[in-house]
């Protein structure tokens, strides 16, 4: 897989330049808090570096990566429900894209999600998808296990909509909100959700609100630990305010689900980009020599580039990294 064949420039450079108009409009710099950590709740942070307006820390006790200060979470949801560039992402971005990320991105993902759960498997009778987009993951999951309830929580009233034309349960709502599903599900998943939200914290503990007890929790996020992000940092296109606020570290992440009660974390980076995109930055940043460098060094053709990614995966290296956890069982 390529960054091109899931991001194309094209599409990408006008959601980033909507991004940025829109950004303008929906934040004011007056109307924003200092914070603690994201991830470990530490109060000592180091100030990194400020893109489009707004300000990056990192947290010196875990190593995460954040927005701070932060604005407050009435002009996230406005952003997020009202911006020209929520609505380009919605209605042009993801349905140009829609079929390649279902087989690059969703296929793999309910394979490497049935394989991770082998033994669990045959219990998984209820999944609730949290920021389910336009529904393609539970629809790949119906098609591999039909019998299984598939519940698609999505706050963008138009996405719910698609939703519900793939046949599938909708809530239209953000989880925090969600009602009369508490405890149900035997598995919860969240894609790519998590380095979006205002209070990581208080969003894990609804998703942990869902599960029954004992029941499994996989989400998948950005981490700031993973190759790409360390090598292009302030240059990379991933860290893109307002949409990307956090990247918390491993050691963040596992604070992180700690805190929310879950037990039997485990923490995985099966990313696959994490070459490319420092190869693509390499060509549309003038000022990428350093990486060049870097990568020339490490990847200089595409068989050693492929066996940079394979150790990036396997070593935990990677900016994508995937978290297993499980609530814990109920006591007698």
């Amino acid at each position: 897989m390529k960054e091109q064949e899931i991001r194309p420039s094209g599409l990408t450079e006008e959601y980033r330049r909507l991004t940025d108009v829109d950004a303008l409009q929906y934040f004011d710099e007056r109307d924003r808090q200092w914070q603690a950590c994201v991830a470990c709740g530490g109060t000592e942070v180091q100030p990194e570096f400020e893109k489009t307006g707004f300000a990056y820390v990192t947290c010196k006790n875990c190593g995460t990566l954040f927005l701070n200060p932060r604005p407050a979470k009435a002009s996230f949801d406005a952003f997020y429900q009202d911006s020209e560039s929520a609505r380009y992402w919605a209605e042009v971005f993801f349905p140009a894209v829609a079929e390649v990320r279902r087989e690059k991105l969703f296929r793999p993902r309910v394979e490497r999600l049935g394989n991770l759960l082998e033994e669990e498997i045959t219990g998984i009778r209820h999944v609730v998808d949290v920021g389910a987009g336009y529904g393609i993951f539970l629809e790949e999951w119906g098609r591999r296990w039909p019998d299984t309830r598939l519940v698609a929580v999505e706050p963008s009233s138009s996405l719910a909509g698609v939703c519900q034309t793939r046949g599938l349960e909708v809530v239209e709502a953000v989880v925090e909100e969600v009602v009369d599903h508490d405890g149900s599900a035997d598995l919860v998943t969240c894609f790519e959700v998590l380095e979006h939200v205002h209070d990581p914290l208080a969003f894990v503990q609804s998703l942990v609100r869902l599960l029954r007890p004992g029941a499994t929790l996989v989400i998948s996020t950005l981490t700031i630990d993973g190759f790409d992000l360390q090598v292009l940092w302030d240059k990379s296109v991933q860290i893109h305010p307002p949409h990307h606020i956090n990247f918390l570290s491993k050691n963040g992440l596992g604070q992180l689900f700690t805190r929310a009660g879950l037990v039997d974390i485990d923490i995985s980076t099966p990313g696959e980009l994490d070459v490319d995109i420092v190869r693509n930055a390499m060509e549309s940043q003038p000022d990428s020599s350093k990486c060049r460098r870097i990568v020339d060094a490490l990847a200089p053709d595409e068989q050693s580039a492929a066996s940079l990614q394979k150790h990036l995966r396997l070593h935990r290296l990677s900016s994508h990294a995937w978290v297993m956890a499980h609530r814990p069982p109920a006591t007698a």
